[in-house]
């Protein structure tokens, strides 16, 4: 397996963009709003409910796109990950004293996600349709 240096380290991204989910996830709920109170001023008035669903989206939009580079042509474990993570998280949530997981939050987690993925492959569909050569039929 031949990976070019840029895929490694997007390949180590990714895996720490998981464990900064995983852990932003299940750390205590404070954590969570200390870091909205010092953004806060940069998201144009949006409350903290908002920011957390739009948050959630955000990491695994990302999660997903670095997933889908860095493994190009594992489309169906790069999908188990990112679906897989975002069930346990939210089923791991259930387990903490101050947290809770619910189904819409993993849901808006697995769509975002899989919107990182459709996007990601989507571009490399396309650029690899572009690089193939024009063949011409000689008479």
């Amino acid at each position: 397996m031949n990976r070019s240096i840029l895929t490694t380290a997007i390949a180590i991204t990714a895996w720490g963009a998981f464990s900064l989910i995983g852990y932003a996830t299940l750390t205590k709920v404070q954590f969570i709003y200390v870091v909205y109170g010092k953004i806060k001023p940069f998201l144009f008035g949006l409350d903290m409910a908002t920011w957390a669903h739009l948050e959630h989206a955000i990491a695994f939009l990302t999660l997903g796109s670095l997933f889908a580079l860095a493994y190009p042509r594992r489309t169906f474990p790069v999908c188990l990950v990112v679906v897989g993570s975002a069930i346990t998280f939210e089923l791991l949530q259930t387990l903490t004293p101050d947290r809770h997981g619910t189904v819409f939050d993993a849901s808006e987690k697995i769509v975002a996600g899989c919107a990182g993925i459709a996007a990601v492959r989507l571009v490399q569909v396309v650029r690899s349709t572009r690089k193939k050569p024009e063949t011409c039929a000689s008479n």
